[in-house]
């Protein structure tokens, strides 16, 4: 990864890296802006300077968890934002995490941050993620 940077670097010169780094933050910026606006989820470290990623959680507990909309999203409309448990002394703690990549676009932010919105309306309509569902996101596929 170090070497994939530099090359970077040296590709598209300090101006140019840092115009791509800092349309990352931007769009990880306006990401986590559309989540808190929906009012469901609690944004984590948004103050903070960072790696251009959104950490999220639900604010309240709608009926579904985090990994039901892991789930939804993955399944319904192809986006891989995992949920995960915090480690010991916080492992009742369950985040998402979306990281901003190079080829995430603006518009693609506003698609993803919809595509949330319609995953968390389906889940509340079926009441979370079904039991055969559920058992898809603790072992995988083919499992």
């Amino acid at each position: 990864m170090v070497l994939a940077q530099y090359y970077n670097f040296v590709r598209y010169g300090r101006a140019g890296y840092t115009y791509i780094m800092q349309n990352m933050q931007t769009n990880a910026g306006v990401l986590a802006e559309k989540l808190d606006a929906m009012g469901r989820f609690e944004i984590i470290g948004a103050a903070e300077e960072h790696l251009p990623l959104v950490a999220f959680r639900l604010a309240a507990d709608p009926g579904y968890d985090e990994f039901d909309i892991a789930w939804q999203l993955a399944a319904e409309r192809g986006w891989m934002v995992p949920a995960y448990t915090l480690p010991p002394n916080a492992q009742n703690v369950t985040i998402m995490r979306a990281l901003v990549k190079e080829t995430l676009s603006r518009e693609h932010v506003d698609t993803l941050a919809r595509d949330i919105e319609e995953a968390c309306a389906t889940l509340a309509k079926k009441g979370g993620a079904h039991e055969s569902e559920r058992r898809k996101i603790v072992t995988g596929p083919g499992h």
